[in-house]
């Protein structure tokens, strides 16, 4: 199988917060200590990758590469029509990418630079229930 980076993006924007709500019921069901992919970060563009716009959010999944899909993120948790991208990092993004300059990619705490704002899966949850995300 092998590991994997992915970045999930959904369309319509307005139902992101249903991939947070999604990630913190399987988190609660203890989905991610036996599944191979778990959501590590959300991601806020400050300017386009690829052809995705700037303003755009993204959950940053890594695991299992045979679990890089909604389903195989959130197990049976997922219930939504909403188009979901699943964009294998390496297409977008190299491991020494200007880009990421500056982005903690392994810490709780929010790091950003000049082309994205980075939070923990966790902290943005914390922040969406207390009104502060977006």
């Amino acid at each position: 199988m092998g590991y994997q980076e992915s970045l999930l993006y959904i369309e319509p924007q307005w139902k992101f917060e249903k991939l947070i709500r999604t990630y913190e019921k399987a988190e609660q069901a203890g989905y991610y200590r036996v599944a191979g992919a778990e959501p590590r970060s959300v991601v806020v563009l400050k300017q386009p990758l690829g052809s995705i716009p700037a303003g755009k959010r993204l959950l940053w999944v890594c695991g299992d590469r045979g679990f890089h899909s909604v389903g195989g993120v959130f197990g049976g948790e997922w219930k939504s029509r909403a188009r979901v991208r699943v964009i294998p990092v390496e297409e977008v993004l190299r491991p020494d990418d200007y880009r990421l300059e500056g982005i903690d990619l392994n810490s709780a705490a929010p790091s950003e630079n000049a082309y994205m704002r980075r939070y923990s899966v966790e902290n943005y949850a914390h922040r969406m229930r207390a009104g502060l995300a977006r």
